[in-house]
């Protein structure tokens, strides 16, 4: 009785696994007609190309200058892993210049930065660590006082009080972000 109940379990498992529906039965030449896409070609901006829709965004009162000045006028070094970084995504550079970071920021960005990075910025002439991100196509600047041999550690980069934040739109704008 046993042997029966098992080899009639097993005869309806198979059918039901080895069974046609209704969707393998259909002929492929209907399939293809049933599943027709209308295929439309949709153009997308090129990374290079500036949006205008970002100055519907804009606080134009509070636009401050132009980020567009070339970053490799100021030197050629290329950015470098920060030591004892977790994520594997930040990266430091240092100057000695008495620049305006923020007005070379764009260029940085189209010279050094990755998608998902973090980058700091080490001025000795100033001392300051800038800090460089892109979110949601837009860099976010904050400038914050330099902490002593910062440079040298994740868990020290970055840390002094924040002196200025900027945003910095696709098309160079500078608008700065008032810190409380």
């Amino acid at each position: 009785m046993k042997k029966l109940l098992f080899t009639f379990m097993m005869s309806a498992i198979l059918l039901v696994a080895c069974g046609e529906t209704e969707e393998s039965t259909t002929d492929p030449v209907d399939e293809v007609a049933n599943n027709e896409v209308e295929e439309t070609t949709v153009e997308e901006p090129e990374s290079n190309e500036v949006d205008g829709s970002w100055d519907d965004l804009k606080e134009m009162d509070k636009i401050v200058g132009k980020s567009d000045k070339d970053y490799s006028d100021i030197t050629k070094s290329k950015p470098s892993n920060v030591r004892n970084d977790n994520t594997g995504n930040w990266r430091k550079s240092t100057i000695a210049d008495s620049v305006d970071i923020e007005e070379y920021a764009l260029s940085y960005h189209d010279l050094h930065m990755e998608e998902d990075e973090i980058h700091f910025i080490v001025n000795f002439s100033r001392n300051t660590t800038t800090v460089v991100n892109k979110l949601s196509g837009l860099l976010y600047v904050d400038i914050k006082e330099y902490v002593d041999k910062e440079e040298h550690d994740a868990k020290k980069l970055g840390s002094g009080m924040l002196l200025g934040s900027y945003v910095i739109y696709p098309d160079g704008d500078i608008q700065e972000i008032e810190i409380n």
